[in-house]
């Protein structure tokens, strides 16, 4: 721990400089069509990994598994302690979606409207809500609803409108998004061609689809910084 002299000439007393806690780094990737292991991916280290969906092409289920070994492989080279995914329209329909927490088992969580609190070791929490697919809407959804007041994270396929949506995000979910009182950051992808960040406030928008028009990976990963909560 640093340390200073005190500016007091006759007593010199040693002091402990205050630290601050580090930020958790989030890594954000999204759309990979299975093509993660694309180098242009260039994935960096961080303490949580996202996928917002789209992890397959048209629900492929071998996709899905050799996904679920790159994501055992980056969890050590990478040194990832969390890993959480959600599904995208491209698993919506899946065969086996009802299986996915077994198929990926090497996450952390798969979210299904539902949230999970990780912990990252001397950086604090975060608690992620991850919502299924669904198409813009213009009147409240009501798996809306179930978005926690406590949420730091929240993954969504879709994007919001107006936040790196390329003008085909959803209202609702916008002003969800918005009104979550802890929210510092917000993960969506699924617009490939919205690719990027952007603030609102103190709140950050990613959008991570990492593939361009040809599901081929274009993008790289996106890291951002979010401060963890005490434990």
């Amino acid at each position: 721990m640093g340390q200073y002299l005190s500016s007091n000439d006759e007593d010199a007393v040693v002091k402990e400089i205050p630290t601050s806690t580090p930020n958790i780094r989030v890594v954000c990737i999204s759309d990979t069509h299975g093509d993660h292991e694309n180098e242009a991916l260039d994935m960096p280290a961080g303490d949580v990994l996202i996928h917002a969906g789209d992890f397959t092409s048209f629900s492929k289920l071998e996709q899905a598994v050799k996904f679920n070994e790159w994501l055992g492989e980056v969890k050590l080279s990478k040194e990832f302690q969390h890993i959480v995914v959600i599904n995208g329209n491209h698993e919506s329909n899946a065969d086996w979606k009802q299986r996915t927490p077994e198929i990926l088992s090497n996450a952390t969580a798969f979210l299904k409207d539902d949230q999970v609190k990780v912990s990252v070791e001397g950086k604090g929490s975060l608690t992620i809500h991850g919502t299924q697919f669904y198409w813009p809407m213009q009147t409240q959804n009501p798996y809306y609803d179930l978005i926690g007041s406590d949420v730091d994270v929240l993954v969504c396929h879709g994007p919001c409108k107006g936040l790196v949506d390329g003008g085909s995000g959803c209202k609702m979910l916008r002003k969800k998004a918005l009104e979550l009182p802890k929210l510092q950051l917000c993960v969506s992808g699924h617009i490939h061609g919205a690719y990027g960040v952007v603030k609102e406030g103190e709140k950050t928008f990613v959008n991570a689809a990492n593939c361009g028009s040809g599901r081929k990976i274009t993008k790289p990963a996106i890291e951002v910084e979010v401060v963890g909560r005490k434990a």
